[in-house]
């Protein structure tokens, strides 16, 4: 999802249950119009950026707010970094996963994300 950091990327995908190495042509119909896995990716992504701006953003390594503070979102993540520990979804019995991307990182749960 161009504009989006890799950690969002993986959070939305995430609340979507949306596997990472699904490729985006096959989120809309033939005629263009979204599927609904896209239309819970469009809703994922727009909660994890409120949440992530109620919480002053990700502070990993160097990132500091307007006023020089941390940000806590980093404190939610659900799989973002999180390789070998079980997933936060309720009721889910799977481990987060590490790919490689493009270059990034991308963490994701083989059980509770899967192809639309």
């Amino acid at each position: 999802m161009a504009g989006l950091s890799n950690i969002y990327v993986a959070e939305a995908l995430h609340r979507a249950h949306i596997l990472p190495t699904v490729l985006a042509g096959t989120l809309v119909t033939s005629k263009g119009k979204p599927r609904p896995a896209l239309e819970d990716l469009a809703g994922a992504v727009r909660q994890v950026l409120a949440d992530a701006i109620r919480a002053g953003g990700s502070t990993l390594r160097d990132f500091r707010n307007t006023e020089g503070g941390n940000g806590y979102f980093q404190h939610n993540f659900a799989v973002y970094d999180r390789e070998g520990v079980l997933c936060a979804t309720p009721l889910c019995s799977g481990t987060v996963e590490r790919i490689v991307q493009s270059g990034r990182l991308t963490f994701f749960c083989l059980l509770c994300q899967e192809k639309p």
